[in-house]
C-alpha cells in the first residue's frame, strides 16, 4: 500500500508571524493510505468526496464519509486509509488566536464534561460554501499568508455561527486541552526563571511566539505580568515580619541588600525596611503611603 505524507516545508520569511497555517487540496485513488506526521502543527481535515478509515491516539477505525470534518490534534500521528477515491482539503495551524478572539476558551470548557472521544462534524453549508472559496484558490495556485490567516479565521467564524457551542468544545476537545496546559505551564514555571526568554525556551517556544501566544492567554505582555507577580509575592512576605529580609533577597535572586532595596524603591516607592512598616501600620507620615508597580523593573 502506498503511503503519501502531507509536510511540506514553509518559508517562515514569508508568513505574518511565527503562526505555521497551511491548507492542501489532495485527490487521492481507492486503497491509498495517508499519513499526517507533522506532529507540532493541529490539523483540521475536510472530506468533499469518497470515504477514510481514520486511527490516531487511541482512537482506531473510524469511518468518516464526504461532508464529514475531523480534527487531528498536534502530538498525533494520525493514518486515513481510503475506502474509495477521495477529495480533501487539510488546514494545518498551530495558533490558537482564532478561537480567543471568536469565541473564547472558557465559554467553551463549560459545555463539556466528557472524557476524550473521536469526534466529527458534518460540514453544514454556510461552512461549505468557504471550503469551496479555498479550493478554488488552491486549484489556481494563489496563496499567500495573509490569505491563509483570512480563510482560517473565516473557518472558526463558521464553527461560532452554525453550531453549538456543546458541538465546537467536543469537536475540539484537544486544542481547549492545550489552551489550558500553556496557562498552568506558565504559572507553575515562571517563579524558576531568571527572565522571559528562559520562560520561552521551557515552553519550546521562540521568544516571538511565546509573547503572541502570553498576551492572548494572559492579555498582557510576559515581562510585565512576571514583574507584576513577583511584586505581588514579595509584598505578601515583606507583610510577614517573621521573615527576614535577607530570606526574601536569596529567594528572588537579589545580588545584595543594596539591590533589594533600589527594586523596592522602584515598585513600591519605599525602601524594604519602611514599607514593611507601612503594611504594619507604622509608616512616616511624610512618606508616600501605598506605593505601585512600576513596570520597568529593577
Amino acid at each position: 500500500m502506498k503511503t503519501t505524507n502531507l509536510k511540506e516545508q514553509v518559508d517562515k520569511k514569508q508568513l505574518l508571524s511565527d503562526f505555521n497555517i497551511e491548507f492542501h487540496l489532495r485527490q487521492e485513488r481507492k486503497g491509498k493510505s495517508i499519513q499526517i506526521k507533522e506532529k507540532n502543527l493541529n490539523h483540521l481535515l475536510f472530506l468533499l468526496e469518497g470515504e477514510i478509515n481514520v486511527s490516531y491516539h487511541e482512537f482506531h477505525n473510524h469511518l468518516c464519509s464526504g461532508g464529514e470534518m475531523i480534527f487531528i490534534p498536534q502530538d498525533s500521528i494520525a493514518v486515513a486509509e481510503a475506502f474509495s477515491e477521495i477529495k480533501y482539503l487539510l488546514l494545518s495551524f498551530n495558533n490558537q488566536v482564532v478561537l480567543n478572539e471568536e469565541m473564547g476558551w472558557n465559554e467553551l470548557r463549560e459545555y463539556d464534561n466528557e472524557r476524550d472521544v473521536f469526534h466529527k462534524l458534518e460540514i453544514r453549508p454556510p461552512l461549505k460554501d468557504v471550503i469551496e472559496s479555498i479550493t478554488f484558490y488552491q486549484k489556481n495556485k494563489i496563496s499567500s499568508p495573509v490569505l491563509n490567516e483570512v480563510k482560517e479565521k473565516e473557518i472558526f467564524l463558521m464553527l461560532k455561527v452554525f453550531y453549538s457551542k456543546q458541538e465546537v468544545a467536543r469537536f475540539l476537545k484537544p486544542l481547549l486541552k492545550q489552551d489550558m496546559d500553556f496557562k498552568a505551564y506558565v504559572i507553575k514555571h515562571y517563579i524558576n526563571v531568571k527572565n522571559v526568554e528562559e520562560l520561552a525556551k521551557l515552553c519550546d517556544l521562540s521568544l516571538r511566539s511565546f509573547t503572541r501566544k502570553f498576551k492572548q492567554h494572559f492579555n498582557d505582555s510576559p515581562y510585565c505580568w512576571i514583574l507584576r507577580q513577583k511584586a505581588n509575592q514579595i509584598k505578601i512576605l515583606l507583610a510577614d515580619k517573621k521573615i527576614p529580609m535577607q530570606s526574601i533577597i536569596k529567594e528572588y535572586g537579589f545580588s545584595s541588600p543594596a539591590h533589594f532595596t533600589t527594586y523596592c524603591k522602584k515598585q513600591f516607592g519605599l525602601t524594604p525596611s519602611v514599607y514593611r512598616n507601612s503594611l504594619n501600620g507604622k509608616h512616616d507620615s511624610h512618606i508616600p503611603y501605598g506605593g505601585h508597580v512600576n513596570s520597568q523593573g529593577a
